[in-house]
């Protein structure tokens, strides 16, 4: 994979980056914030979808937090969400975007429900796609069976005062170092990452997307391989868009995974995107 376009610093103090590529001076931009683990150039998606962008004049703009790549484990969403309000003060201010969508892949999804609902800048991005909106805890309880155990563990951490220690490793996903913090919000019930489970009741979900306002679409794949709830996806988004007046728009792609590896599921995530990027523009 590889792109022609301009990595450029957006907050100089914690040195973090971010990728544009399409055409120069674009007024809109589309900016893909990674899962668990990413970090540049790692989701297959990007390039046709990069192309059904430049045919409608918008560039890509691929962003470095502080938790990609491995750096997930010790940070948490909060961090996340003001990190990309410094990103959305640089374009409006620097690179003078107009119409800026954010588009979430796997945990990064989480990044665009908390940025919708908490973020400074919020208001200044025109909606939120969420591909592969999986729950972490219902897939984590999937391959360990005593999740539960380690996540009564990190909370036991937490109220020790020890909530920036790390957990075992065998505990973590990919064993990537974990605070007690960030294992609890990933992997426990009730934890801030937990906003995407299916086991969730109607009131806790009614208040957890109270004060989501901009509008939201969220889309997953059928054969999502981390998607571990037996609760067909697309009955759960539907729920989600009944309690949520801000999801104006829900999907399901026929094939290509978690990370949308098929030419099918590609053009379908495609047409997905370009139909809420024209609802955005014309209900702005």
């Amino acid at each position: 994979m590889e792109f022609n376009g301009t990595l450029f610093t957006y907050h100089a103090d914690n040195h973090l980056t971010a990728f544009e590529t399409g055409p120069a001076n674009a007024a809109n931009v589309l900016v893909v914030i990674g899962g668990l683990g990413d970090g540049y150039n790692a989701l297959p998606f990007i390039p046709l979808l990069l192309t059904s962008l430049i045919s409608i004049g918008w560039s890509m703009i691929q962003v470095q937090l502080s938790s990609s790549y491995t750096g997930f484990g010790i940070v948490n969403l909060q961090s996340d969400a003001t990190e990309l309000d410094y990103l959305v003060n640089y374009l409006t201010t620097e690179r003078h975007k107009q119409n800026i969508v954010f588009l979430g892949h796997s945990t990064g999804s989480q990044d665009c429900y908390w940025h919708n609902k908490y973020g400074k800048t919020s208001n200044q991005v025109l909606g939120y796609i969420l591909q592969g909106p999986g729950s972490d805890r219902e897939y984590m309880a999937s391959v360990i069976p005593n999740l539960e155990d380690y996540a009564q563990q990190a909370k036991a951490m937490i109220d020790e005062g020890n909530g920036q220690e790390i957990m075992p490793r065998k505990a973590s996903f990919g064993e990537v170092p974990t605070t007690a913090d960030r294992y609890f919000s990933l992997y426990a019930f009730g934890g801030d990452d937990d906003v995407f489970s299916t086991d969730l009741p109607d009131e806790t979900l009614q208040r957890l997307y109270t004060g989501i306002e901009r509008p939201m679409a969220m889309v997953h794949s059928a054969d999502d391989e981390y998607y571990a709830s037996k609760v067909p996806p697309l009955d759960f988004l539907k729920r989600l868009q009944g309690i949520c007046p801000a999801i104006k728009q829900v999907g399901l792609l026929d094939s290509g995974g978690h990370t949308v590896t098929t030419q099918q599921g590609q053009d379908q995530l495609n047409a997905f995107v370009l139909e809420f990027i024209q609802y955005l523009l014309k209900n702005k």
